[in-house]
This record gives structure tokens, sequence and C-alpha cells, in this order.
């Protein structure tokens, strides 16, 4: 079930890219005389090369906000659905600020951008004399930054988490005998927020400028990439791997680990879905859930979500002990 904290979060980070969008398509209705139709859209070093009608430009705008709205609402919400995410006491990193924060960034740099291809167009009879001055990137990204720091000022702060998870049971294991446990793990969200920046990529590609919506494309397939997840535990300790592929990959050898558990792991505790570096620990967190959690002997923590968790992590601390 939803906590009403949750939609109240969802609902700040949601609006966020709506509200940035509304300068341009206030400006796009009410400047009608004084722009061409169609408008230039699409730049490049030499000026005005891709044109899109009036109506349609504001309805592609319009769709942005929202589509973007809705997959940052639809992540905080998620990331909360059992509660408020608590933060982890070694770390000042805040889950539910960092959400708002991302969504407010992202936002007001689309929101911006765009703005500043609408503007390029007044006043113009002949809209391939626009041009997009290069300085508005660097100016786009400092308001994006600030507005990212107002969301962080304005979203509640998550609480602190008390205590750690238990110790995972040793599985009694033979001097002779060997043994594997592995499973597969899959993120629906992510895949959606892969497919999501793909399509906003190609989108900004056609309408604004083609770096940015290569960069948008690159890091949605770099997301899909992530989506997927192999855990295995044997007698080399633990391995995860993503992808297709199995990369990037980590391996936890038996003699590194000091301490092996099984918890229920929020996003939120490591600042979100997918590869997370904090202080003090590594992540990769696919979905909310139950995950296996492992101390190192320098103290830092690796962390990964996978289904059956309680057999791998008694698995593993049997394989720890062991080689012991």
């Amino acid at each position: 079930m939803t906590n009403p904290s949750s939609l109240r979060l969802g609902i700040l980070a949601g609006l966020a890219p709506i509200l940035f969008a509304v300068p341009n398509l206030v400006l796009l209705a009410t400047a009608a005389d004084n722009l061409p139709d169609p408008l230039a859209t699409h730049f490049s070093a030499s000026g005005a090369d891709g044109f899109t009608g009036r109506v349609a430009t504001m309805g592609i705008a319009a769709a942005l906000a929202v589509g973007l709205g809705a997959l940052f609402a639809v992540l905080v919400v998620a990331a909360n659905r059992k509660g408020a995410p608590a933060r982890r006491p070694d770390t000042t990193l805040d889950p539910n600020r960092l959400f708002v924060a991302s969504a407010w960034g992202v936002g007001a740099l689309l929101g911006v951008i765009l703005f500043a291809s609408t503007r390029a167009n007044l006043g113009l009879a002949d809209p391939a004399q626009a041009t997009l001055p290069g300085w508005m990137f660097p100016v786009a990204a400092v308001i994006a930054l600030l507005s990212a720091a107002v969301g962080w000022l304005i979203a509640p702060p998550s609480p602190v988490a008390e205590g750690g998870p238990a110790p995972a049971e040793p599985l009694p294991i033979g001097r002779t005998e060997r043994v594997s446990w592995s499973r597969r793990a899959t993120s629906p969200w992510m895949l959606l927020a892969g497919g999501a920046s793909v399509a906003l990529g190609v989108a900004v590609g056609f309408v604004v400028h083609p770096g940015v919506g290569v960069l948008a494309v690159l890091a949605g397939v770099l997301v899909g990439q992530l989506a997927l997840v192999r855990v295995v535990v044997d007698q080399r300790g633990l391995t995860v791997g993503t992808g297709l592929l199995g990369w990037p990959r980590w391996r936890l050898a038996p003699a590194e680990i000091t301490e092996v558990a099984a918890a229920d792991i929020s996003p939120a505790h490591y600042g979100g879905y997918g590869i997370r570096l904090t202080p003090g620990a590594t992540a990769v967190v696919l979905r909310g859930g139950p995950g296996i959690v492992v101390t190192r002997r320098s103290g830092r923590q690796f962390a990964v979500t996978v289904d059956d968790a309680q057999t791998g992590a008694g698995v593993l601390a049997g394989v720890v002990q062991k080689a012991a």
C-alpha cells in the first residue's frame, strides 16, 4: 500500500518538470503572431537545420514534461511504498532529497533549453535565420544546479536508520563438499527508465540539439544494461555481474568477507536504483526488497538486491566459515 508521505514526495518530484515547461508553453501560445510557423527546433554549429510546426512543438514540449514528471513521480513512490526510507547513519546522503533534487535539476535543464530554442525564433520571418548561442548551455546547466539545490532544500529529510541486519546463519559445508547458488534479477523500473531516456533522447535530438539527444540515448542504453543482474555464490565467494555480458562485475573472495547478512533493502537507502557508490558502501540495487549485504575487512559494505537472499546469504556465510 502506498503511504501518504510517498504521494507527497511523488507530487513534489513529478511537478518540477511540468512547472519548468510552463514558460516555454506560454511563450509558444501567446507569441504566435511573432513566431514563424514552422519553428526552428533543431540547431547545429552552423545554425538551424530542423523545423517543426508550432502546434506540434507545443505538443512535444508538453509530452516531454508530463512524461518526465510521471517517471520521477513513479520512481519516488516506488522507493517509498513500504514507508519512508531511512538513510544509513554512516553517510550524509539523503535518498528522498536526492530524488527530488534530481527531478528539479533535470526539469530545469530541459525547460531552459526548450525555452531558449523557442525564444531564438521570436521576430523572425524565416526560421532558418534562428541561432542558438553556445553560451546558453552553460547557463542552463547553472540554472539546473541551482534548481536542484532548491529541490534538495524543500524536500523533507529521510529518517536515520537504526541498527543493522543480523548476520546470516552459515550453511554447514563439509571439507570436501562444493556448493553453488545463483539467481537472476531484473528491474522493470530501470527498464522503463532506460526506455523513457532513449525516447526522450530521440525527441530532444530532433527538436533541440543532437548532442544532448545522443547523451540521453546513451544514458538510457546504460540504464537498460544495468537492469539485468546475475548473483552467484560458490567456492570463489560472491560474484555479481550486470547486463547480458556480465559487466561490470564484482567478485568478493571469502578471505575479504567478515560478515554476511540478508536484509530488506530500499533503493533509497543508497540513493536510488542501479550501481550506487556511497560513503562506506557499494550497492547494486534493482528494486526494493530482499538482498545480500556483505561487510568486507576494510569495513566497506557491498549490497545487492536479489530474490531468496536468505538462502544466498546462508550459503555465502558457510563458504566464508569454511575458508576461515
